[in-house]
């Protein structure tokens, strides 16, 4: 694996991320962000990237603005800017076939921001049509527990409007692939929110081509910890993902 740190990718210090890439040719590549409610978390945090890398899979991991310096739709629209940037220098490091999205938990909740209100990756001069897919990691799909704190409501509260990714989904929602990842001992609500979303996909735009997966483990475990096997659960699932 080889590294390249601290690219700057927007105008803001937090804009900052990290390419890592594997020996040789890279097929797929996966733009990372990592979660932390949208207050905590660096680019660092990712423990995914070695396993992908030696299977062939290139991926960024991204950094982005946070609270309480941020606030919605800040970090939105630095994640934007990390795909426009990266889609457009890439080409300095390596090629690949596919781009993909993906994020843990509040960087999940950030990856179907991008896939479902598409305006995000069009304001930041994105094809949404170049992105082959979004793999989201245990994602809220209702509006974000921190963007209601943000409002002064109970965090606890479910609240469907524009910090919502599934307030977006429509008949016309047209993203290629998505993989959902929840856990079976996961936060309150957030197997059920995915299900939800599932179902409301399949309901509304049967014709997505959507999966499902119920993982084992708590919040984001298998991104943060390895299994019996060795291998990242999340892995396991996103390869097979990306092969079918």
């Amino acid at each position: 694996m080889r590294t390249i740190s601290d690219l700057q990718y927007g105008p803001y210090p937090q804009n900052l991320l990290d390419i890592h890439l594997p020996d040789g040719a890279c097929k797929d590549f996966v733009v990372w962000f990592h979660g932390g409610s949208l207050k905590f978390g660096t680019r660092k945090d990712i423990k995914i990237h070695e396993d992908l890398t030696a299977q062939g899979i290139g991926i960024a991991s991204v950094e982005y603005r946070m609270y309480p310096d941020a606030k919605f739709p800040d970090f939105v629209e630095d994640a934007a800017l990390s795909v426009r940037w990266l889609l457009e220098n890439l080409k300095q490091y390596t090629s690949f076939e596919r781009f993909f999205i993906s994020g843990q938990s509040a960087g999940a909740w950030l990856t179907l921001m991008l896939a479902f209100d598409k305006h995000y990756l069009m304001d930041a001069g994105v094809d949404f049509d170049t992105i082959a897919g979004f793999i989201s990691d245990s994602a809220q799909i209702t509006t974000h527990f921190s963007v209601l704190s943000e409002r002064g409501v109970d965090y606890r509260l479910e609240r469907i409007d524009e910090a919502a990714p599934i307030y977006f989904l429509t008949e016309e929602s047209t993203l290629s692939r998505l993989l959902l990842i929840s856990y079976d001992e996961d936060m309150p609500c957030r197997p059920e929110q995915n299900q939800l979303m599932y179902k409301s996909i399949r309901r509304i735009c049967p014709q997505m081509d959507v999966t499902l997966k119920m993982l084992p483990g708590g919040h984001c475990n298998g991104s943060g910890s390895r299994n019996e096997k060795g291998t990242f659960d999340f892995n396991d699932a996103l390869l097979e993902f990306l092969n079918s």
